[in-house]
This record gives C-alpha cells, structure tokens and sequence, in this order.
C-alpha cells in the first residue's frame, strides 16, 4: 500500500481491488501486484497494463460477433472480405444469407441490390453462394482471416461466401426447367 493511502477510504485503490476482484475483472502485472480491471497501469510500478484478452491475440481462434463484422442484416452477421464484391454471412442458410448480403450491399455499398444490377432477379445471385464452415483466426492488427474448414473442426462456425460474379449466372444453372421437356431415350 502506499503511503499516502487509507485502506478505509471509498477514493482509494484498495476498494476498486475488492470489487475487481469479485467482478473477476482484476489483472496481475509482471512486478506480481493485482490491478483493479480499469486501471490502465499498475498501480505500484507504473508499467502498463499487458493485452490480456486471448481475442486481440494473433493466431487465436474466435468466433465473431457483431464488432468483428461489418453489419447485422436480417438476423445474420455480415462482413465484406477482399476488395472485388465478395462477402460472408454467419450462417449456413443461403436464403437468410441471401436476405442478409441483399441488406447490405443495398445499405452499405449503394448497390440496387446483392448483384448490383436492377434488372436481375435476386434468385440468380443464390448460385453464387457456398455454405460451409469456417475457422476465424485473429490476425496481430486485430483483424480476421477466414479459413474454410470441416463441421467438426475446433472453432468452426457456419459461414455462407458470396462470390461476387463477374458475368451470367453460370450455364448449368441458366436454364430454366418448365416441366414440358422430354428426357433423351436410350
């Protein structure tokens, strides 16, 4: 304890201790002396409060919420990933995910919708999503990096991609099935 300091007094250190540590918000600095959680130095030798959250850490595995993505769009969370239109939504659902890219290409980036051309049909971007899982690792400037991974793998999390399309809707899926067509005999 310092010297100038009552162990009774509400103004002092020692209170803001106790309730810290009751809170489980109290942090240890590298001199060993316990710290309340809002201090932003040790109270006795002055060094600065260590990066104690595992999340801010690079390398670790996390699961987002919403202040590591861009938006919350009908329920999903949404970020932009890369610079040419591609995005993620959390979730394997593509029609949540469809509703929630729409929301936020139209909101954030401007666009008349999630295919930024008024004149197609949202249906036509659902062939340009892919649902699967992935694993978030924090990067050392705080972001993410996203890497695709199994259902089973440790910090995986459902994830839908938009890959932005750079032309029509690919030929497998441009025809459209009326019911009238004759299959070939053999």
């Amino acid at each position: 304890m310092a010297l100038d300091e009552e162990p009774t007094s509400t103004a002092t250190y020692w209170p803001s201790l106790a309730a810290s540590q009751a809170a489980g918000t109290f942090w240890r600095c590298r001199c060993g002396e316990m710290n309340p959680g809002d201090y932003d130095t040790c109270h006795f030798c002055q060094h600065p409060q260590p990066d104690l959250q595992p999340s801010v850490r690079a390398g670790t595995v996390f699961t987002p919420t919403a202040t590591d993505m861009e938006g919350e769009y009908a329920g999903v969370l949404v970020a932009s990933i890369g610079e040419d239109g591609d995005a993620i939504a959390l979730t394997h659902a593509k029609n949540r995910a469809l509703e929630a890219l729409d929301g936020y290409f139209r909101e954030i980036c401007g666009q008349p919708n999630l295919l930024d051309d008024a004149t197609r049909p949202l249906s036509d971007a659902y062939y340009f999503l892919d649902s699967g899982y992935g694993v978030f690792t924090r990067r050392g400037d705080g972001g993410w990096h996203l890497t695709p991974a199994g259902e089973d793998t440790r910090g995986a999390v459902p994830v839908t991609w938009f890959r932005h399309p750079a032309g029509p809707v690919p030929s497998p899926y441009a025809r459209h099935h009326t019911g009238q067509e004759q299959l070939p005999t053999l």
